[in-house]
C-alpha cells in the first residue's frame, strides 16, 4: 500500500514539474530549462537533508552520477519532445516507455506478479495512455524527430529508476543529491555552448529577454522535479522497481491537471476515462 502511496505522489508531482518545463521550453531552450530547473532543484535538495538524512558511500555516488547522465540525456529529451509536439500522442508515449524499460528490467531481477497484479499493471499502462491522450480535430502526427526525443526521454527516465534502485537503501538523499549535481554539471556544460551561440543570433537573443516572464515556471520545474526525486526514492526502497516504473508512468495526470487548474484547459471524455482507470488499476495494485 505504501509503495502505491507513493508511487502515485511521484507521478503527480512529475507531472506538476513537466507541466511548467513544458510551458518554460515554448520560450527557453529546453536545455536552458533542464539546466536551472537542474541547480534550483539541487539546492532544494540539500535543504531536505535535515529531514531525510544522506550518507554518501561509494555505491550512493556511483549510482548517483550513473542516473545523473541518464537525467540529463532523458529529462532534456522529454522537455524537448513536448515542445515540439503533439503533446496528445508524445506525452503518452514517452510515458509508456518510460514504465516499460524498468518493468521489463525487474522481470529480470525477480519482479513477479499474480494474476490481479498484472491485470493492475496493465490497466495503469492503458490509463497512461488515456490520460495522456488529447483528442481534438488539429491533432497531428508526431515528427521524427519528436517521436525520437520521446523515445530518448522515455529511454533516459526508464534508466533513472534502474539505477537508483540499487542505490543503498540508508544513504537518504545522497544518489538523488548526486543525481542532480552531475546532470546540472553536464547541462551547464551545454548552456555554455548555447548561450555563445545565442549571443552571435540577435534573432535569438530577443526572444530571451522576452522570455523573462517565464522563468518563474523554470524555478517551479526544478523545485516539483526534486520533490518527485524525494518520493521514487522512498518508493523504490519501500517496493519492487516494476510497481514503481508503472505508478510512475501516470506523470500526465499531474500535467493534465494543472493545465486545468492554471490554463483552463477542458479535460475530454477520454482523458477523464483514463482517470478511473488508473484509480482502478492503483486500487487492485494496492491489495494484489
Amino acid at each position: 500500500m505504501l509503495t502505491v502511496i507513493l508511487g502515485f505522489s511521484t507521478a503527480l508531482v512529475y507531472g506538476f514539474a513537466d507541466f511548467f518545463g513544458a510551458i518554460a521550453s515554448r520560450k527557453i531552450s529546453s536545455i536552458v530549462v533542464t539546466a536551472v530547473s537542474g541547480i534550483v532543484g539541487f539546492f532544494f535538495l540539500l535543504a531536505m537533508i535535515p529531514f531525510f538524512g544522506a550518507t554518501f558511500s561509494r555505491d550512493a555516488i556511483i549510482a548517483g552520477i550513473a542516473a545523473g547522465f541518464a537525467s540529463a540525456i532523458g529529462i532534456t529529451a522529454l522537455y524537448a519532445s513536448l515542445a515540439i509536439g503533439p503533446i496528445s500522442i508524445i506525452s503518452p508515449l514517452g510515458a509508456v516507455l518510460g514504465a516499460m524499460v524498468p518493468l521489463i528490467f525487474g522481470f529480470f531481477i525477480g519482479d513477479r506478479f499474480g494474476p490481479l497484479g498484472w491485470l493492475a499493471l496493465a490497466l495503469i499502462l492503458v490509463a497512461v495512455v488515456l490520460v495522456g491522450f488529447v483528442p481534438g480535430a488539429d491533432v497531428r502526427l508526431p515528427s521524427v524527430k519528436g517521436l525520437a526525443l520521446a523515445f530518448v526521454a522515455g529511454a533516459g527516465i526508464g534508466s533513472i529508476l534502474i539505477v537508483l534502485k540499487f542505490s543503498p537503501s540508508d544513504s537518504g538523499l545522497a544518489s538523488v543529491i548526486t543525481m542532480r549535481l552531475v546532470s546540472a554539471a553536464l547541462l551547464n556544460v551545454l548552456l555554455l555552448f548555447t548561450w555563445m551561440r545565442l549571443r552571435r543570433s540577435r534573432v535569438e537573443a530577443t526572444k530571451v529577454e522576452f522570455a523573462k516572464k517565464f522563468w518563474w515556471a523554470v524555478i517551479a520545474a526544478g523545485i516539483f522535479d526534486s520533490s518527485a526525486n524525494i518520493f521514487f526514492t522512498l518508493a523504490l526502497r519501500s517496493g519492487s522497481l516494476s510497481v514503481v516504473s508503472v505508478l510512475t508512468a501516470l506523470y500526465p495526470l499531474g500535467t493534465i491537471i494543472l493545465a486545468r487548474l492554471i490554463l483552463k484547459e477542458r479535460i475530454g471524455r477520454v482523458q477523464m476515462l483514463g482517470v478511473l482507470v488508473a484509480l482502478s488499476g492503483s486500487a487492485i495494485l494496492a491489495v494484489a
